[in-house]
């Protein structure tokens, strides 16, 4: 699953709680990649003695796709790192931090700051509604509305816009229709 891909669960969760959302910097589809490396090194680790050990090489990639995660819920946000587990919960949860390069950063009260490995920018609002409400940030579909409400204003004032240049159009060949009221004389003196 992928942050593009983060749980719709709190969409259709129940009314009153969400369910966690789950985000990874990396689908797990590329689990498939790990499974294309073993049967590569499958030759030579076949040949016998210590070279069986090369299958423990596709391990690593292995383990760190299926644990590294963010995890976020009503009570606190996990990362979860191939090594450990950072648990910030939401009472010490000062800010949250948009690098412009990177993952998304929780800043602690105490001024520490955990990256939220998988959560980029355009994922706060998934982020928000998995809180249950503790971070008050558009929802995906809040978003969507508003980018079609946008949509509708800027059609609206095309329209007008049209509107307004046929109508000056019509104005103008109106007034261009219309005989002049003074005449000229053949030297050039206008009479009233």
């Amino acid at each position: 699953m992928t942050s593009e891909q983060a749980t719709e669960s709190a969409t259709t969760g129940s009314a009153g709680s969400a369910r966690p959302a789950t985000f990874r910097p990396v689908p797990l589809v590329a689990l498939v990649a790990v499974g294309f490396v073993v049967i590569g090194l499958s030759p030579i680790a076949f040949q016998g003695g210590a070279w069986f050990l090369l299958f423990l090489l596709p391990l690593v990639p292995a383990w760190w796709l299926l644990r590294t995660r963010t995890v976020v819920d009503g009570s606190a946000l996990r990362v979860l790192s191939i090594l450990g587990a950072t648990r910030v919960a939401w009472d010490d949860l000062a800010t949250l931090r948009v690098a412009e390069r990177g993952w998304v950063r929780a800043v602690r009260s105490d001024g520490g700051e955990v990256p939220l490995v998988g959560v980029r920018p355009r994922d706060l609002g998934r982020v928000a509604e998995a809180s249950e409400g503790r971070i008050d940030m558009p929802t995906p579909d809040e978003v969507a509305a508003a980018r079609e409400h946008q949509r509708e204003l800027e059609a609206t004032r095309m329209r007008i816009a049209r509107l307004r240049e046929r109508q000056t159009e019509e104005t103008g060949a109106e007034g261009a229709e219309e005989p002049g009221t003074e005449a000229t004389s053949e030297d050039g003196e206008s009479r009233a």
